[in-house]
């Protein structure tokens, strides 16, 4: 199984300014186009309570009905918070190397991070990450969210990279190594 990281990130490497710094409220048409890309392909999406919440309450009629296709899996501590959410909606505390194991032996063949740093840093420090997708935009914040949100020493290799000559943004496709 093949778990992916997407997140838009700013030129100086944040993905927001704060917690309730939406990435749909400061990112490009590309980047919403390889994010719905991605999660459409592979079906299964894994994101944080918070990053659930922040969504939803930016963007309601995200996850107010089910997705054919969709799965969406939400690490939390507080189950019953998802419950006004459709039943494609799942809650995890797993560990992501125990969660990954488990979507592997349901026959998940790809996975997608949606965020945030917290999801980002604990996948990524199970080992579990085998591709990122970076959405450089052309922003400076100065300050923020980093991608992990601490320091790490990850060595990546460059597959694809592309500029988006419309709205400025560079992808960065890259796999993690072990």
């Amino acid at each position: 199984m093949k778990i992916i990281l997407v997140a838009a990130i700013s030129a100086d490497g944040f993905i927001g300014r704060d917690p309730g710094h939406l990435s749909t409220t400061w990112t490009s048409s590309s980047d919403k186009r390889l994010f719905m890309r991605l999660a459409r392909e592979s079906g299964t999406l894994i994101m944080g309570m918070t990053t659930l919440l922040t969504t939803a309450a930016k963007a309601p009629t995200l996850f107010t009905k089910s997705i054919p296709g969709r799965r969406l899996i939400v690490y939390t501590r507080e189950p019953e918070t998802v419950a006004k959410y459709p039943a494609t909606v799942e809650t995890t505390e797993q560990a992501p190397a125990d969660l990954a194991k488990r979507l592997e032996a349901e026959g998940v063949k790809t996975a997608v991070l949606a965020g945030g740093a917290s999801i980002y840093r604990q996948f990524i420090e199970a080992g579990v990450v085998d591709e990122l997708y970076l959405n450089v935009m052309p922003q400076l914040f100065g300050s923020g969210i980093s991608l992990l949100g601490q320091p790490t020493d990850i060595k990546l290799r460059l597959l694809d990279s592309h500029a988006d000559p419309d709205d400025g943004a560079v992808t960065l496709h890259y796999e993690a190594q072990a």
